[in-house]
């Protein structure tokens, strides 16, 4: 019985635990014609995008201006990576394996993994792999949602 009980008492805490962490939720517009570069063969690529709060940007069937987007951004997600589509070996939605670096005032986190070529409103996942002042769980994943069919604009929930 007391093994039991401590079993219960065990996932108790757990949940308790886990019910404490929250989801943040932020919109990143990137702009291709503007805060990029590919190198000469078009594989590798580093670029800046605009962060806005969670919820700003709605989802469309068209491609989204982010030079029309009239909220003031939180911050910049800085990334960097290369496209694997072109090898045999990747999946057929695998499109880049980047590392993303998000920075919103004081906080920051980053996150890494392959960029998936799926339609809006569909989501895929990459690892958090490093937080600056309590922005993100480390070892938690990103959930990353298309806000359009570009996938250049996207909805990022991530644990804090």
């Amino acid at each position: 019985m007391m093994r039991i009980s401590r079993l219960i008492g065990g996932y108790l805490i757990a949940a308790l635990m886990a019910s404490s962490a929250h989801a943040a939720v932020i919109d990143v517009c990137f702009d291709p014609r503007v805060n990029n570069w590919f190198d000469s063969k078009v594989q590798f690529f580093s670029g800046i995008a605009a962060i806005y709060p969670g919820g700003t940007i709605l989802p469309s069937n068209e491609p989204i201006d982010c030079g029309a987007i009239a909220a003031p951004r939180i911050g910049k997600l800085f990334l960097n990576g290369g496209f694997v589509n072109r090898f045999p070996l990747s999946g057929p939605t695998d499109n880049a394996a980047v590392q993303f670096y998000f920075r919103m005032g004081r906080q920051a986190f980053s996150a890494a993994g392959v960029v998936q070529t799926v339609d809006e409103g569909q989501s895929y996942y990459m690892a958090i792999t490093g937080s600056v002042n309590g922005a993100a769980q480390v070892g938690g994943q990103v959930t990353i949602t298309n806000l359009d069919p570009t996938a250049l604009v996207f909805q990022v929930e991530y644990p804090q």
